[in-house]
């Protein structure tokens, strides 16, 4: 599996946001990388976890700070964040019912890593291009 690295394109320009993807695809990457090494399922479960949850503060950080800045596409952002939350608790059911398999290290690679990546790229630029036009 090939690791997801921070590149300079995918900066929003947001400090804290900024930090907090960062912070989603070093753990992201963490659970692939111990789903693909079977460094056993304690481990896996406590990064999932640890995914799970930072995964839900960062959209709600994220989320308010685009209500206060009055952001006219909330609503269709908070869709995609559920669609991400959603896919993340599949594969989280996945490796609960069949343990650490080479699918479920390559549906995290594939399936967020992917999404993740695409969503920052676009759907988060787009918040940031609304702030600064806004300032």
């Amino acid at each position: 599996m090939a690791k997801i690295e921070w590149t300079k394109e995918l900066a929003v320009g947001i400090p804290l946001v900024d930090e907090q993807h960062q912070m989603l695809i070093q753990r992201l990457n963490d659970v692939a990388h111990a789903v693909e090494m079977h460094e056993g399922e304690g481990q896996i479960a406590k990064t999932l976890d640890f995914l799970i949850d930072y995964t839900d503060y960062h959209f709600n950080a994220e989320e308010k700070c685009m209500q206060e800045a009055g952001y006219p596409k909330l609503a269709e952002h908070q869709a995609r964040h559920t669609e991400f939350k959603d896919t993340l608790a599949d594969l989280e059911r996945d490796f609960r019912e069949e343990g650490a398999t080479h699918p479920l290290a390559n549906a995290l690679n594939t399936l967020l890593g992917n999404w993740l990546l695409e969503h920052i790229k676009t759907v988060d630029h787009q918040f940031a291009e609304f702030l600064a036009d806004a300032k």
